[in-house]
């Protein structure tokens, strides 16, 4: 009789309530910024957004300086974990996977003066003679938080600019990269370290050698250069780490938002090419067709397909926490307009994150009416990419969906 009752319970529940396999399919999360349910909240409405991150475990990464994080080390061997501790206390109340990214560095490390904290500097990177130092603190981090298994070296190679070359210092950085790597694999050997975490610029003309172009614009072809080199000279990785936005860098949109999202396919399988090894999309910003919340979902879930198409393993939404100066999805709405809430986003973003996961989803382009779908065994999540309101056919049953809109049915 309980065998018998167990199975009726698990024949009606949502296939989501089911632990999700993990068969090497695309892990989701986000990057919390320096806004992320901060305590100074109301306590209901920081525990409304706690309900959204653990609805779906997903990846939650923080950085280890800035961006939420104080001074880790403000003078050399005195540290503060306080803050740092605060960010993983959330990860851990939302069952979340946590990433650490290990940027920025202190100041005495860049020239600076022990002891205090000047955050015009933060995105300075270290001195050259104090990357061993850097190292050391990323050693420490590691070890100080046991359960963290993934970890990305540095962000957006900020400070890396040789400005005489005009150029990424590819030297510079790999140096950089892999005293971290072997400072973090010495002290954690099951780490997972990734990067370099470079932005994939766009430019809309130029770059006559850009392996990498489409409707969308012309990859720079210094960052590729820049790739090639830290591929070949890296001591090690087990993942890589990329960024960029659908916008070249003079001109603008170059094509349609929907055609634009090729980008993320071509570059997802220029750089699986390269390395072999899983990427990453640290920071993905596809533009929006309209200014709104709907569009915004829309350009992320489709983004989120092109990647997948490719076989990304993972991307990151950049600040779930919604603000008005980061025109993008959002996982829950800016606390400064009185409440936090769901997104057109959230409940689209808590189905796919186990199911892309366990790779039980596949996408599906319907590009005569302009629908994304990801049909799952159970259910189907249909995106319309376009302006204007597109019928979706659906078991005999006709739905209007709107512009932009999200149905999952």
């Amino acid at each position: 009789m309980v065998a018998a009752l167990l199975t009726a319970i698990g024949s009606w529940l949502p296939d989501i309530a089911q632990p999700p396999v993990d068969n090497g399919g695309m892990l989701l999360g986000v990057t919390h910024a320096q806004h992320s349910l901060d305590p100074s909240l109301p306590d209901a409405e920081r525990q409304a957004g706690e309900r959204i991150l653990s609805a779906s475990p997903m990846l939650q990464n923080q950085h280890i300086m800035g961006f939420g994080a104080l001074n880790p080390e403000p003078s050399p061997g005195q540290y503060d974990w306080s803050s740092l501790d605060d960010r993983i206390g959330l990860i851990r109340r939302t069952q979340g996977t946590a990433v650490l990214t290990l940027c920025c560095a202190p100041d005495w490390m860049k020239g600076g003066k022990a002891g205090s904290t000047d955050w015009t500097k933060l995105t300075d990177a270290p001195l050259p003679e104090h990357y061993k130092d850097f190292a050391a603190l990323a050693a420490k981090v590691a070890q100080r938080y046991p359960e963290v298994r993934y970890f990305q070296v540095w962000n957006e190679l900020k400070g890396f600019w040789n400005t005489a070359g005009n150029t990424w210092d590819a030297k510079g950085f790999t140096d950089f990269y892999n005293q971290v790597y072997d400072a973090v694999k010495k002290v954690r050997p099951d780490a997972q370290v990734g990067g370099p975490y470079a932005v994939f610029t766009l430019f809309s003309s130029g770059n006559p050698n850009s392996m990498i172009t489409g409707p969308y614009g012309r990859v720079d072809e210094r960052v590729l250069a820049f790739y090639r080199y830290w591929n070949d000279h890296a001591h090690g990785a087990d993942f890589v780490a990329v960024d960029g936005s659908t916008t070249t860098w003079d001109k603008g949109m170059q094509t349609t938002p929907a055609e634009a999202d090729a980008f993320y396919t071509d570059v997802t399988r220029w750089v699986r090419n390269l390395t072999g090894l899983p990427v990453w999309w640290s920071e993905f910003y596809p533009t929006a067709a309209a200014d709104n919340d709907q569009a915004r979902s829309a350009a992320t879930l489709d983004a989120i397909a092109h990647a997948e198409e490719a076989g990304a393993a993972a991307m990151l939404l950049w600040q779930p926490e919604a603000s008005p100066d980061l025109p993008y999805g959002a996982l829950w709405t800016d606390p400064g307009t009185g409440k936090v809430a769901p997104t057109s986003l959230t409940e689209a973003w808590q189905w796919l994150v186990p199911r892309l996961r366990a790779k039980t989803v596949k996408v599906v382009r319907d590009v005569e009416d302009n629908l994304l779908k990801f049909v799952g065994p159970s259910q189907t999540l249909t995106v319309n990419l376009s302006a204007s309101a597109q019928l979706l056919h659906e078991g005999g049953t006709t739905i209007t969906l709107g512009p932009f809109a999200v149905n999952l049915g």
